[in-house]
């Protein structure tokens, strides 16, 4: 589950590195805003995510509950993707993102607490061990 952590944390960069490169954004079908600050803003938000991923996967004992958050976080963002019909607005290059997280989203959110041998609310708490272990 680490080298998957830290593909999903790549995964982050490789979007940043399309938002922020000069003319990659429309290539790949995005409608750019016109303020810059709102291309920024989820591309910083993004990076924190990757480096975030990135770290966590030193240990995911210790560390679990970031990735299996992204994955919540991953899986509510292919949900709003579809709900509101996010590409009619932003492009077609949000399906492809959208499409790219659930696979990511599910692996996280479900092989997480099989990998770790705990609980979906240890992670969401943070719990390194559930209770009842001895740690």
């Amino acid at each position: 589950m680490t080298w998957f952590v830290r593909v999903a944390g790549v995964y982050n960069a490789s979007a940043i590195v399309v938002f922020l490169t000069p003319g990659a954004p429309e290539a790949v079908g995005l409608r750019m805003p016109d303020i810059e600050f709102w291309v920024w803003l989820p591309a910083l938000v993004g990076l924190f995510a990757g480096v975030v991923l990135v770290l966590s996967a030193v240990d995911l004992r210790r560390f679990g509950a970031f990735p299996y958050w992204n994955g919540i976080v991953r899986l509510v963002f292919v949900v709003v993707v579809f709900t509101v019909d996010l590409p009619e607005q932003a492009g077609a290059f949000v399906t492809v993102l959208a499409i790219g997280d659930l696979p990511l989203a599910l692996i996280t959110i479900f092989g997480l607490p099989y990998v770790l041998g705990c609980g979906h609310g240890d992670l969401l708490r943070n719990r390194l061990y559930p209770i009842g272990s001895v740690a």
